[in-house]
């Protein structure tokens, strides 16, 4: 991968003139110059896939050359001399052209010789594998790793660790950047990952950004204060003394009681000498002192805090089930001025029944103002009674009972903040390590520069390279700037750097050679942090001793055992098991009321616990096909009626013997994704099986294939009737014999995940729906009558999930696509995996230890 040209360069330095000085703008391109002489890559070129074409020549002759030979060529199009050569463009586009007409059953034309299914499916298959291999071809460099750039996600962590920060939501440089190109389903690969001026725009922005947050001047602008509202105080307070006028509110002396609606801060709970009570972004504790008094219904009362930010993702603080006698609830959260006030609210899950006995003077206000349900909508009709002064009718006493209905009493609230870990942060003192009393010594300058360097590049630095950022820093004093902006234009500097962006392993030769320690080191810490390496992979490098396998080995164990191992789960893991997809449809709110924000977020994050469960624990990756346990929080235990699970954190659960939940593709969130909000997808469903657990995605569909439509008018076919309707069309079923028969195994789970006997969405209702049929036959020819069968075949094929999920990691692992020349690597790496129970750490140790991972 080449960097920008000098023109580019220019164009770049010209866009920024107004913004960056010209020292630093030199600095910039003496960096690209510098970097694209020492960094400059050699690309191989790719060589030819043998391939025996007699077999695809004989369909042709058979059925295509009649029409498109050497005596005929309708619509110009000649198959008789189609080579098997799908690396040239033009060549590539004829055959997929002879895939989609035989896919769409368009060729050959009524009335002549027509292929079978088999032999349809068997050219389209072999036509999609050819131009796959072609495409991983021009992708791959023979072997080689080639240069690339750090993706957001590493760059966000790079900087995390190298200044110890902290992201409040929004400000990490992950949100800001704009996404990465993807290919193999990563964005580790260095092909996608291309670096233009608008990005480099992003990146002086972020720069900025963080060199503005590490450095500080002074104390902090806002010290911590303890803001209280005392419930006492409401009815002395004009902006909110209104509450206690509330039906379903009664303000005691000490506390206020909530049988519905809220108490909030606003108006109270100000920071000093200010009108709002969030002066800045930050940390804040919020506590509340509060219990909960039963109703007749015996169910625990359930306290919510919410806070009223923009976004909805930032909303709900804590909502937890509060004990019958007082305590202290505490919440530490990011808030900033955008939040304006929280309030405490009691929650009515399931709501409050109306009494049989409720008379006629409230039933006719029902029939007034639509039919109550719930407690709140009983005290708002009581309310408008009393305002409109009904004497002609009075409230049944039943439902006027408030001893009869759950209550929330809150004693006060209290809001701390901002909060500091330490002052100056750790930061600072990381680019100042000497402290502040030398801020004036240009010698002082240098020993930074020197003491960061080396940390920003990840391998040790040459004199040049710190003589050119100290000049920069002191040209900025030159010209009146102070220490701490003249370090911070340094520090701009080093992270717009290609040497900080990119993963540099410099190379001039065409023949391979051996990583040194620091590259491994880089190697293994992008792998399995998506981070840089710390100070032991540091002292390990500079000791020369990561080339040792035995000491490689450790480090890996050492690295999965930290909680950095994140990076792993959420760089590689959400990106196997695509849950960036989970919620491209939100399911429809009148068909599916059990489905809300919080649980679509448990369900993004259900899949990568469980991954990270496997890692942390060594367990048999066999458990994503299937399991007798896995991971829920309290919010997805009641989804799936799963009792003893508190709190937001996912825990560990044995599952009964007869749960449909283990294993992925028990995860509720898999069955949303293959869904459309209204009905199920279950092509959609088969198609995410085949490439997540066996990396084998299905060949591309025809152009204008078309999705399964939905029910015309006086119809009530399911999903699956509709989907067979389609197989009977010759040309479809070539396809969807390989793919189908994975989504019906899910049928059980409806839209958003829940178990079902019956078919609903759509226009299925009620106890008359047609019953679920989840039976189907495999393309290796065994078939299954049940989702609990189908999982019982899905383990009988664990060498071919093995080979899916160590291509997959291999991928990852090296920034480039597999190619024909990985194969014995890979057959390995399998082995290794099932000699140890096929674990993920046995597949790492495999990779980090094998030549591709530690050649150039």
């Amino acid at each position: 991968m080449a960097f920008p040209k000098l023109t580019s360069f220019g164009r770049f330095a010209t866009k920024f003139s107004s913004r960056i000085p010209l020292p630093l703008a030199l600095f910039f391109l003496a960096s690209w110059l510098s970097a694209s002489v020492a960094l400059g890559q050699t690309v191989s070129e790719t060589t030819g896939r043998p391939i025996d074409h007699a077999q695809i020549g004989k369909f042709l002759k058979t059925y295509c050359v009649e029409c498109h030979g050497t005596e005929a060529q309708e619509a110009d199009l000649r198959l008789d001399n189609l080579k098997p050569d799908f690396s040239h463009a033009t060549t590539a586009s004829t055959w997929i052209e002879v895939m989609d007409k035989i896919n769409l059953g368009e060729m050959p034309p009524e009335g002549s010789a027509t292929p079978s299914v088999d032999e349809v499916a068997t050219v389209a298959g072999w036509i999609a594998t050819e131009l796959r291999h072609a495409e991983r071809n021009k992708l791959g460099a023979q072997g080689k790793v080639i240069l690339r750039r750090m993706n957001r996600a590493e760059y966000a962590n790079t900087v995390r660790d190298l200044f110890a920060l902290k992201y409040l939501p929004g400000e990490s440089p992950e949100t800001i950047l704009p996404p990465d190109g993807t290919a193999e389903g990563f964005d580790k690969v260095s092909v996608a990952l291309m670096l233009d001026p608008s990005l480099l725009d992003k990146y002086f922005e972020v720069a900025q950004r963080i060199a503005d947050a590490a450095i500080v001047d002074g104390p902090p602008p806002f010290p911590t204060e303890k803001m209280r509202l005392e419930m006492e105080d409401i009815a002395e307070n004009r902006a909110i003394r209104y509450l206690c006028a509330s039906p379903g509110i009664d303000c005691q002396e000490k506390a206020i009681v909530l049988m519905q609606g809220s108490t909030r801060s606003f108006g109270v709970m100000k920071y000093p000498g200010l009108r709002e009570e969030i002066p800045v972004e930050g940390m804040y504790r919020i506590r509340v002192r509060a219990w909960g008094e039963p109703g007749e219904d015996g169910k625990p009362v359930v306290m919510r805090v919410q806070q009223n930010h923009p976004n909805a993702d930032q909303q709900l603080l804590l909502e937890k089930e509060v004990s019958e006698t007082p305590e202290i609830y505490e919440i530490l959260v990011p808030r900033d001025p955008k939040c304006g006030e929280y309030n405490v609210s009691i929650v009515n899950e399931t709501g409050f029944n109306i009494s049989s006995r409720v008379g006629n003077d409230v039933r006719r206000k029902q029939q007034e103002f639509g039919e109550a349900k719930d407690f709140e909508q009983v005290m708002r009709l009581q309310s408008r009674q009393q305002l409109e002064n009904l004497t002609w009718s009075k409230p049944n006493p039943d439902a006027a009972d408030k001893s009869k209905l759950r209550k929330l009493v809150v004693d006060w609230l209290e809001c701390e903040g901002p909060l500091y870990e330490q002052w100056p942060p750790k930061s600072h003192e990381i680019v100042f390590f000497r402290g502040e009393g030398a801020t004036e010594d240009a010698q002082y300058l240098r020993e930074i520069f020197e003491h960061f360097l080396p940390l920003a590049f990840r391998r040790p630095v040459t004199t040049s390279e710190v003589d050119r950022v100290v000049t920069l820093c002191q040209s900025e004093l030159n010209s009146g700037a102070s220490f701490h902006d003249a370090v911070r234009t340094g520090l701009v500097a080093v992270l717009c750097s290609p040497k900080f962006l990119y993963i540099t392993e410099p190379s001039t030769a065409t023949e391979t050679r051996t990583l040194n320690d620091w590259e491994i080191a880089s190697r293994l810490s992008y792998f399995l942090w998506s981070s840089m390496p710390d100070e032991e992979l540091f002292a390990l490098a500079s000791e020369g001793k990561l080339r040792d396998s035995g000491i490689i080995l450790d480090q890996v164990d050492r690295m999965l055992a930290d909680e950095k191992r994140t990076g792993l789960t959420r760089g590689f893991g959400a990106q196997w098991l695509k849950t960036n997809e989970f919620r491209n449809f939100l399911p429809d709110a009148r068909l599916y009321r059990d489905y809300n924000e919080k649980l679509g977020e448990a369900m993004v994050q259900q899949p990568l616990a469980f991954f990270d469960q496997v890692l942390r624990n060594d367990e048999s990756t066999l458990a994503f096909l299937d399991s007798n346990w896995t991971m829920v929080n309290e919010r997805l235990a009641k989804f799936y009626e799963i009792e003893g699970v508190e709190g937001d954190n996912f825990t560990r659960v044995m599952l009964p013997q007869d749960s449909p939940r283990g294993g992925l593709l028990g995860m509720a969130g898999v069955a949303l994704r293959g869904s459309d909000g209204t009905r199920t997808k279950p092509v959609n469903r088969g198609v995410y099986v085949r490439e997540v657990l066996f990396n084998d995605p299905p060949n591309p569909p025809p152009p204008n294939a078309g999705e399964v439509e939905p029910n015309i008018q006086g119809e009530r076919l399911t999903v699956r009737e509709r989907l067979v309707q389609h197989q009977q069309i010759q040309s479809c079923a070539a396809c969807h014999r390989t793919i189908d028969c994975y989504g019906f195994a899910l049928e059980n789970f409806n839209v958003i995940g829940q178990w079902r006997t019956q078919q609903d969405g759509e226009d299925f209702r009620g106890r008359n729906s047609p019953a679920i049929d989840s039976s189907g036959t495999l393309p290796n020819g065994k078939s299954f009558e049940d989702f609990s069968q189908f999982k019982s075949l899905l383990r009988e094929q664990d060498q071919r999930f093995a080979r899916g999920l160590a291509e997959k990691m291999l991928i990852y692992a090296l920034g480039r696509p597999i190619e024909a020349s990985d194969r014995g690597l890979v057959d390995q790496l399998v082995q290794q995996m099932q000699q140890q129970d096929y674990t993920l750490r046995s597949l790492i140790h495999g990779i980090v230890l094998s030549e591709a991972f530690r050649t150039k």
